[in-house]
Parts: structure tokens; sequence; C-alpha cells
């Protein structure tokens, strides 16, 4: 596989991970709610996804336009569904 489907892969996926935790503290699932903490975790995440990713993949992942276009955005519309998603039809 080329390395941006895989880059990308890995944010999507913990975009939605991102979703579930800021959902989780959004609501008050863990006995607390804290939107404030669930607006921050997902960059926090974001961030060391990141990391991890250029770790990963090493030079192969170079400059800011190609992390922004195969990182930040697909993580970013990923967790805004899954979020909208999760409010709207979860119970809480």
């Amino acid at each position: 596989m080329d390395t941006t489907v895989k880059v990308t892969s890995i944010h999507v996926i913990f975009g939605i991970v991102a979703a579930a935790i800021s959902f989780i503290f959004s609501t008050g699932w863990i006995g607390f709610k804290n939107d404030v903490f669930a607006g921050i975790l997902p960059f926090i995440i974001l961030y060391f996804v990141g990391q991890f990713t250029q770790k990963l993949f090493g030079d192969e992942v170079s400059g800011f336009s190609q992390w922004l276009w195969d990182g930040i955005l697909p993580f970013g519309f990923m967790w805004i569904i899954a979020f909208t998603v999760l409010y709207n039809y979860i119970p809480f």
C-alpha cells in the first residue's frame, strides 16, 4: 500500500477513537462531565498520532502540506462526524 493510504487510515481510526472518548467525557458516562477536556483531548491525541506516524514512516512523510492533507483533515473530519453521530443517536 501507499504511504499516504497508511497514514490516512491510521489517522481515521484514531479520529473515531477520539470521538468516542470525547463523547464519553462530554456526556458524563464516567461519572463527571467535562466539555473542555472533551474538546482538548482530540488535539492531544492528534499530536501523538502524528508523532507515531512520523516515527513509523520516517522521511516518507515530510512537509506540512502532506501532514495536513494525510493526517489533520482526515482525523478532524472523522472526529467531528463520529462525535456528532454518537451524540445524536446514543441516549445518555
